[in-house]
C-alpha cells in the first residue's frame, strides 16, 4: 500500500526530513511552483526518485498580464546567472552591494506592478493572486534548494570523518584519543543558512494554500517539516474555535477573577492538538546507496506494507470520527506500537539508526475541513467553521489529520 503525503510550505526537501519520512511515507509529494524549471530538483541528489513533483496550472507563465510573464523570465534569467556564478567573487560582490546599480526595469519594480495590479478594467479586486504566490515560492525555492545543498554537504562531510575514523582505527573501545587525531574538523559549526526556514512563513504558507487549492491531491495526507508552520496553523485553528477572550475589569482598571480564561488543547475538548506521535529511527546517517538499498529492502517486506495500512488508518480515525475524549489516548496507544514494529522492520532490514531520533506528531484539527485549513494558511477565518460552544451535542464528525516532523 502506499501512503503518501504532500509536504508543506518548502518546495525542495533537506535530506534531513527526506530521510524521516521515507520509506514510511511512499511517495513523497511536493508542491512546485508554475514558473519554476520543470528541471528544477525537489530533493538532494541521489534521492531525487523519493519525492514526486506536483505542478499547478497558471501561474505568471499562464497569466494574460504581460508583465507577470516578463517577471517570471527575468527570474528565470536571474537564477541561471546565479547557477552560472555560484562561489565566484561577482555573487559574493552583489552579496555586498558593490555592484552597479540595476536597469531602470527591475524584478523589484515588475513585482510592484504586479501587486498594484487590479485586472481588467471593471473587475475590481486584486486580479493576480496566482501569480505572486508563484513567484514568491519561486524565490523561496532558492532558498529551500540552497539550505538542502548546505545540509547535504554537511552531512558528506560527517560520513566522510566517520569513515576516516574508522580507518584509522579511532572507533575501538580501547582507543585514547588525542587533540591533533581529530580529522575533517570534527567540531563542525552549525550550518549558516543565511535566512532562518520562518522567514516570510506566513506569506509563504498564503502562496503555497493558493497554489495548493488548484491540486488534485485530496488521497495525499498534509506533512510539515517545519515546526514553525505546524505551531502557526495550531495557534490559528485555536483561534477560529474558540470565542474572543472576555475581559472584566474592575473600576480600577484592574481585571477581574471573574474573565473566561480560554481553553487549552486536551483530549477532553476539540481543540487543535497532538493526537499521537511516531518516535522514529535517525537514519541520516547512512549513505544514499545504502539508505537507496534499505527503501527498496523494505518496499519488499509484506510488514512494511501492513505498517502502512495501519498508519494509514490512524490518520483516517482523526479525518473520520466525531472527536470525543478517549480517541487522542487510543491513537497514542496505538502509535506507539506502530513505532516500535517500524523500528524492528528497518533492524531487520540489516539497518542500524544512530543519532537522535526524530518525533513525527499526527496533528488533528477536529470538525475542520481540509479547505477550512488552507483558508488557515492564508490567515482567513471561513465562517462555516465550528465554534467551542457547540461542543460536545453539535460538533460535526470528522477533521483534518496532518503529519508534523519535529
Amino acid at each position: 500500500m502506499d501512503l503518501s503525503a504532500l509536504i508543506f510550505p518548502a518546495t525542495a526537501l533537506r535530506r534531513s526530513a527526506l530521510v524521516a519520512l521515507c520509506p514510511l511515507f511512499k511517495p513523497l509529494c511536493a508542491l512546485q511552483p508554475p514558473s519554476l524549471e520543470p528541471t528544477a530538483t525537489a530533493a538532494p541528489p541521489g534521492l531525487e526518485g523519493l519525492v514526486h513533483k506536483l505542478r499547478p496550472s497558471g501561474g505568471a507563465d499562464g497569466s494574460d498580464y504581460p508583465q507577470a510573464r516578463q517577471a517570471a523570465e527575468q527570474l528565470r534569467q536571474w537564477s541561471d546567472w546565479l547557477a552560472q556564478h555560484q562561489g565566484s567573487s561577482q555573487v559574493d560582490a552583489l552579496k555586498a552591494g558593490v555592484q552597479p546599480a540595476p536597469p531602470p526595469e527591475t524584478f523589484r519594480s515588475l513585482m510592484k506592478d504586479i501587486k498594484t495590479y487590479q485586472g481588467p478594467e471593471g473587475a475590481g479586486g486584486p486580479g493576480l493572486p496566482g501569480v505572486e504566490a508563484d513567484l514568491l515560492l519561486n524565490l523561496a525555492h532558492i532558498q529551500d534548494h540552497q539550505a538542502a545543498e548546505l545540509e547535504q554537504a554537511l552531512s558528506q562531510a560527517r560520513q566522510g570523518a566517520s569513515r576516516l575514523r574508522s580507518s584509522m582505527g579511532h572507533d575501538q573501545a580501547d582507543h585514547q584519543p588525542v587533540d591533533y587525531e581529530a580529522p575533517l574538523l570534527d567540531h563542525l559549526p552549525p550550518v549558516d543558512y543565511s535566512l532562518p526556514q520562518e522567514h516570510l512563513l506566513e506569506q509563504r504558507l498564503a502562496a503555497w494554500a493558493i497554489l495548493a487549492a488548484e491540486l488534485k491531491a485530496d488521497g495525499d495526507w498534509l506533512a510539515t517539516s517545519s515546526g514553525a508552520a505546524a505551531r502557526l496553523l495550531l495557534e490559528r485553528a485555536h483561534d477560529l474555535v474558540q470565542p474572543p477572550l472576555k475581559e472584566y475589569r474592575t473600576p480600577a482598571g484592574a481585571v477581574s477573577p471573574l474573565s473566561i480564561a480560554p481553553l487549552s488543547a486536551r483530549p477532553d475538548n476539540p481543540l487543535a492538538q497532538e493526537a499521537a506521535r511516531l518516535v522514529l529511527p535517525d537514519l541520516s546517517e547512512m549513505d544514499d546507496e545504502s539508505y537507496l538499498a534499505l527503501c527498496a529492502k523494505l518496499d519488499q517486506d509484506p510488514g512494511m506494507d501492513l505498517l502502512r495500512q495501519r498508519v494509514n488508518h490512524l490518520a483516517q480515525r482523526v479525518a473520520g470520527e466525531k472527536w470525543w475524549p478517549g480517541l487522542a489516548p487510543e491513537l497514542a496507544t496505538e502509535a506507539q506500537e506502530l513505532a516500535q514494529n517500524y523500528g524492528d522492520l528497518v533492524e531487520q532490514a540489516g539497518a542500524s539508526a544512530g543519532g537522535r531520533p526524530r518525533g513525527l506528531s499526527l496533528l488533528a484539527f477536529p470538525g475542520l475541513s481540509r479547505t477550512h485549513l488552507l483558508a488557515l494558511m492564508k490567515d482567513e477565518k471561513p465562517s462555516d467553521a465550528p465554534s467551542i460552544k457547540d461542543w460536545p451535542e453539535n460538533w460535526p464528525a470528522g477533521g483534518t489529520a496532518m503529519w508534523a516532523l519535529w
